[in-house]
């Protein structure tokens, strides 16, 4: 568990894909990474359930 105040944005579950995004080509199993200009602080996670947007870190926020 990150400790509050660590991440850029809240976790959204149900989120759309920004019109700008891109596909980036990863892949996990069936879900797709996509990435979008216009929301550089998040991460767009495509499933068979529908999109699911992941904040990033805040800067300096890191591991060791």
């Amino acid at each position: 568990m990150l400790p509050p105040g660590s991440l850029t944005a809240r976790y959204d579950g149900s989120a759309r894909l920004p019109g700008d995004a891109r596909d980036t080509g990863y892949r996990y199993g069936d879900w797709e990474l996509w990435l979008s200009d216009a929301t550089p602080t998040k991460a767009y996670v495509r499933t068979p359930d529908g999109v699911e947007a992941w904040p990033a870190t805040k800067e300096g926020f890191g591991c060791r």
